[in-house]
């Protein structure tokens, strides 16, 4: 085990949700603190608050409208996030999501402070339907990218996207391939219990973009040609986003007994371990989907889209099936060659997939790479790894 440092270097973490702090990295948070340094989280309260306080993290709370476009509460933010980097100091300030990326790195400039942008994914970043939001935000992002000292992104496409469209230079990028999955947390654990039933599994928000009325429209075909399948929805109602089912849909759903609701959920290992095969038909821009490493990690094959942020979790026909995006037909038609797959089969396919977070995504390679940017920035700060070149991508 390596030696904490001796510093007394403070690195913050900016997100525009304590949940995805906590179920994103934690794992992270835990490494940095034992390397010495003290870590202040800056987010919104919300359910995982608590959560990451009793981590015995420093939590400061901002209000961010991730929904928003109000130009006084954007201006209030940069304030805010200013008067918390004067009162923290932190050394180095890593910011993820659109408005903490944003804002966060023109308030870091401000107070002389070194920050790197991390772009989970892009969202809904160019789908804004009003032009002139869409025209500011990216013009935003180009400052801000110009102002932070990196930027990061969790897969070459999104990379991609940003340097073809002149918001940041390449030079300044570096690809962090996912943000890791906890191997240890995330095991195979015991089979599902013996059963004729092949269970199908959605996990996720339930968001129109990420597949689940594909989901249940498939399901529909599914029951009528097998009565030995069953399909389960794991996942939250997000009413504050404008892609959110309604809560009728669920309601509807399982009048018809098409699905099974197992409602929401801060531990999703119990739901995969009852499944056999994940299934996350989605056309959102994902960086790289979690609950598809979650499921590989755990040996589950996964049915998903041939999407950024999808694909790259999955080779086709080794540990799960790739599909177009927004086509019922070939959903249906990866599910049928799941249903007839025989048990060692999908055995298999799930052990290939454990294999590859192994080989690509443990969350130790996403450790390493954070070292290496602090050893970038900050002085006598020794990662113990090769330092990656800032333009990996």
């Amino acid at each position: 085990m390596r030696e904490k440092i001796k510093s007394n270097k403070t690195i913050a973490l900016v997100s525009n949700t304590s949940w995805s702090l906590y179920n994103f990295r934690l794992g992270l948070i835990r490494h940095l603190k034992s390397r010495g340094f003290r870590i202040v989280v800056i987010a919104p309260k919300d359910a995982f608050t608590a959560k990451l306080i009793a981590e015995g993290i420093d939590y400061k709370e901002v209000e961010i409208f991730n929904y928003g476009t109000n130009p006084l509460n954007e201006i209030k933010l940069i304030f805010h996030l200013i008067q918390l980097y004067k009162e923290i100091k932190p050394d180095l300030i890593f910011h993820y999501t659109i408005k903490p990326n944003i804002y966060g790195s023109i308030a870091a400039r401000y107070c002389r402070i070194p920050s790197i942008i991390i772009t989970t994914g892009l969202g809904h970043l160019f789908e804004f339907k009003n032009w002139m939001v869409r025209t500011i935000t990216l013009f935003l992002y180009r400052i801000a990218c110009h102002l932070s000292k990196e930027s990061w992104f969790l897969n070459s496409n999104d990379l991609d996207v940003f340097v073809y469209k002149l918001i940041v230079k390449k030079s300044k990028t570096l690809i962090l391939k996912s943000e890791g999955i906890d191997l240890e947390w995330f095991s195979p654990g015991s089979s599902k219990k013996n059963s004729n039933k092949t269970v199908f599994l959605f996990a996720g928000r339930l968001l129109l973009d990420k597949g689940i009325l594909h989901y249940c429209d498939a399901a529909e075909i599914i029951k009528k040609r097998h009565s030995n399948v069953e399909f389960n929805v794991l996942g939250f109602v997000d009413q504050s986003n404008p892609n959110s089912i309604a809560y009728e849909y669920l309601l509807q759903w399982q009048k018809k007994k098409l699905i099974k609701y197992l409602g929401e959920t801060t531990d999703v290992r119990p739901y995969l371990i009852n499944c056999d095969c994940l299934v996350f038909p989605s056309f959102y821009r994902e960086g790289v989907s979690r609950v598809l490493m979650e499921a590989s990690a755990m040996e589950r094959p996964i049915i998903t889209t041939d999407n950024v942020g999808c694909r790259e979790v999955v080779d086709h026909g080794i540990n799960g099936l790739l599909i177009p995006t927004k086509n019922v037909p070939e959903l249906v038609d990866a599910m049928e060659e799941f249903v007839k797959m025989n048990k060692s089969d999908r055995e298999i396919m799930g052990k290939a997939g454990r294999r590859k977070m192994a080989r690509e995504f443990d969350e130790k390679i996403v450790f390493a790479v954070y070292d290496q940017a602090i050893s970038r920035y900050l002085e006598n700060y020794e990662p113990g790894n090769k330092v990656i070149n800032v333009n990996n991508g």
